[in-house]
């Protein structure tokens, strides 16, 4: 019987396989706004624009075929096989008895290579959420052993009944053959996400054998055949109806725009619900899709999977993503407990081993308090003076109580550590602060500015604490000669020389006490957090005395709303914006931040997204 679902799954292995030859699955790559190399005698640093052009006539670029995330897979197994088995905790259950085997992603849940949340403006082969290329074969084999596992666990005695039916185990053999039809027609539109049609039945019914005897083996082999489907463990979509002057453009189907709905907004497949509006079809009618998408937001899982996009966007994955290639990463923080220099840096402060993630549930609590509690805009994601520290020890490094995470939030300073940049998720860094790798990320991401990729020499230039020198005195001697004068002096450093208040463990300070490599104290000096920030880049007259009048700065410059739009594009489409083709769609997403315009609430651009014709269409050529 293994040997015919081998041979049921070849195709679809091969298909994962080639598509990681070429790079065409899951690869987020597009021809839009690509990184410019200033190896290569690229274009020189360009200023993001504050809006877009909308032109209607302009074909959206093609789509890529993408894979499930790993959470994606994760969270649509797990519901998969809770609505198999008739039972809430089914899936966890099925899942946790087959980890112990398989290893584990997640505690007692079958191990499946991570997808990488990769930002797409520092690497042009991917955007947010890609598949990593190079795991490709782990991750067929990955899909391969828990395809069988699990239809081996739902083919027990204990469950194959519920799973199947009573005619899989009664001993009336004039009921097989129709049980097998009945099981695949009932399993296989939702397990795929679309309805079957003859040549699915037939195949799946070629997997089973052509002995229709009831067999909890040969059952086994179509469940794990189905959940090693394209259609399952892929984003396949072929559309419904061409849009009108836009060849090669197509509407989804209502059971394709159910997929893309459930899974931007649950991070999973459609529930009971909203697979019913879409085999009705009242899915594509305006006013039963508005009433779903509002039916979704208010489901907890909401928060659960818009917070995946908050972790990416601020480069805080657990797994190192962007920030292990380039990015902002500084965690673990107390991994540099033995270091002497770092150990007398801390002092009392020195870090638990969940410091760091307190630091990250401290920004996501923050996301989350503005878009689901308190809805604000992105005027209060810079410039609140709340605290969301829950732990202990961040608190005490903020000098507040602990928030209960109900109440009020406690209140710092006023000015002291406005908004979301400036929390130590983000300025946390070691006895090292880091500040051409915060200019880099305010910058590329607060801001959408392109400054290019660093020369290749650059990998040679190291920031090293100095015992007669702070941290900005060493950065700006290193990077004030070519090859890094051309950006670094006016349009990197100044942005991380403004949150040179916060040492590396985020606490507030006037001086920089400077450390023998014993771990003695070298001396003090005053830090200085003045400079021109050119958030605007040709604006070389606004200065700044710190975080504070930075982050007004970036708040009143229009630059925010912008780039947030584009960054929760990339999250949505797994693909560069392009400015001039997708113009109309990100247009629409900022101005629901425009306060100009109307509210500006955050929670309004995560729920525009999806009302927009891209949302709803394909372009295939």
């Amino acid at each position: 019987m293994r040997r015919k679902l081998d041979a049921a799954l070849a195709l679809a292995v091969a298909i994962a396989a080639t598509g990681a030859c070429t790079g065409s699955i899951g690869d987020g790559s597009s021809p839009a706004s690509p990184t410019p190399d200033a190896d290569a005698g690229a274009p020189g640093p360009s200023d993001a624009p504050t809006s877009f052009t909308c032109d209607p006539t302009r074909k959206p670029p093609v789509d890529q075929l993408r894979l499930l995330t790993a959470t994606q897979y994760t969270n649509t197994l797990t519901d998969l096989l809770a609505w198999m088995l008739g039972d809430p905790n089914g899936g966890t259950s099925v899942l946790m008895g087959i980890g112990a085997t398989l290893g584990s992603l997640q505690p007692n849940i079958p191990i499946v290579p991570q997808t990488d949340p990769v930002m797409a403006v520092l690497f042009p082969d991917g955007g947010y959420l890609r598949a990593d290329q190079d795991q490709q074969y782990l991750r067929v084999q990955a899909y391969y052993d828990i395809g069988v596992a699990v239809g081996a666990a739902l083919t027990a005695p204990a469950r194959i009944a519920k799973v199947v039916g009573a005619c899989a185990t009664d001993t009336n053999a004039a009921n097989d053959a129709a049980c097998i039809d009945a099981f695949i027609k009932k399993i296989g539109p939702r397990a795929l996400r679309r309805p079957l049609g003859a040549d699915d039945v037939a195949f799946y019914t070629s997997v089973y054998g052509a002995d229709p005897k009831a067999d909890p083996l040969a059952y086994a082999d179509v469940i794990a055949a189905m959940l090693n489907a394209p259609d399952f463990v892929y984003f396949v979509e072929h559309g419904d109806k061409p849009v009108a002057n836009m060849t090669g453009v197509y509407a989804l189907s209502a059971h394709e725009l159910a997929s893309r709905l459930s899974y931007q907004i649950w991070d999973t497949m459609p529930d009971d619900a909203l697979w019913s509006a879409a085999e009705d079809g009242s899915l594509l009618g305006d006013a039963a899709y508005a009433k779903q998408v509002d039916r979704l937001f208010t489901d907890p899982r909401a928060q659960k999977a818009i917070d995946r996009f908050f972790v990416d966007y601020l480069q805080v994955n657990a797994t190192g993503g962007a920030r292990g290639k380039g990015g902002l990463n500084y965690h673990n923080l107390a991994a540099y407990n033995a270091d002497p220099v770092f150990k007398a840096f801390a002092g009392s402060d020195l870090p638990s081993p969940t410091l760091s993630q307190s630091m990250v549930d401290e920004s996501i609590a923050m996301l989350d308090y503005f878009v689901f509690t308190k809805p604000g805009t992105v005027g209060d994601l810079l410039e609140s003076n709340a605290s969301f520290a829950k732990s202990a020890d961040l608190a005490k490094i903020y000098g507040v109580a602990p928030w209960d995470g109900t109440s009020a939030p406690p209140t710092l300073p006023t000015g002291q550590r406005p908004g979301l940049f400036t929390r130590a998720a983000v300025v946390a860094a070691g006895v090292n602060t880091s500040p051409i790798l915060k200019g880099v990320y305010l910058r590329r991401y607060v801001l959408c500015d392109d400054v290019g990729k660093p020369p290749a020499a650059a990998a040679n230039a190291m920031v090293v604490l100095s015992t007669n020198a702070t941290t900005r005195q060493v950065v700006t001697e290193l990077t004030k000669n070519a090859p890094c004068s051309g950006c670094h002096p006016t349009l990197i450093n100044p942005l991380g020389f403004a949150t040179e208040s916060f040492d590396g463990l985020g606490r507030v300070r006037t001086t920089q006490t400077l450390f023998n490599p014993d771990g003695t104290v070298a001396g003090a000096l005053p830090v200085d957090t003045t400079g021109v920030p050119r958030v605007k880049m040709d604006d070389d007259k606004t200065n700044v005395q710190g975080a504070a009048d930075l982050m007004h700065v970036i708040a009143t410059s229009g630059k925010l709303e912008a780039c947030l739009a584009r960054n929760y594009f990339r999250h949505t489409f797994a693909r560069f914006e392009n400015i001039e083709l997708d113009g109309c769609t990100l247009e629409s997403m900022r101005q629901k931040l425009d306060r100009a315009k109307g509210p500006g609430l955050v929670v309004d651009l995560l729920k525009q997204v999806v009302f927009t014709p891209a949302f709803k269409q394909r372009t295939f050529e």
